[in-house]
């Protein structure tokens, strides 16, 4: 199974993004807010796809590192990376 984690996945592009892809990809839901995250793999899910949430705030080092080691536990492997940007890229 091919791997995808899409960052700001619950809102604005990103959340375009994940929801776009077919059937076969787990679908790791980055994002800041816990309960958004959460609801938008729970979509994912009830539209017969696979996902996974993860929290993540990819301007805080901190959660960088705990959400690889997270990340490290739900998959072996990823296959796409989209990393929503605002001023700080």
């Amino acid at each position: 199974m091919k791997t995808a984690l899409v960052t700001g996945a619950n809102k604005g592009i990103g959340r375009e993004v994940r929801s776009s892809w077919r059937k076969g990809i787990l679908r790791v839901v980055g994002a800041r807010n816990r309960k958004a995250g959460g609801k938008a793999a729970d979509e994912i899910g009830k539209h017969g796809g696979k996902a996974a949430f993860l929290e993540l705030d990819v301007s805080d080092d901190s959660s960088v590192t705990a959400a690889a080691r997270e990340f490290s536990r739900l998959a072996d492997h990823l296959d796409v990376l989209v990393k929503q940007c605002r001023d700080h890229c």
